[in-house]
């Protein structure tokens, strides 16, 4: 029983820490992408 709950503990906790890096992942890329468009501005 305790193997198995550590297990699905496991998965879960697997799962978390691919979706937070997803998440931070798109953070990363939108804030690269504003400050693209933010640059872009002050030259024309």
């Amino acid at each position: 029983m305790k193997k198995e709950t550590i297990t699905m503990d496991a998965k879960l906790m697997f799962l978390q820490m691919r979706l937070i890096s997803q998440l931070h992942n798109c953070n990363h890329l939108e804030t690269k992408m504003i400050q693209c468009f933010q640059r872009r501005k002050k030259k024309f």
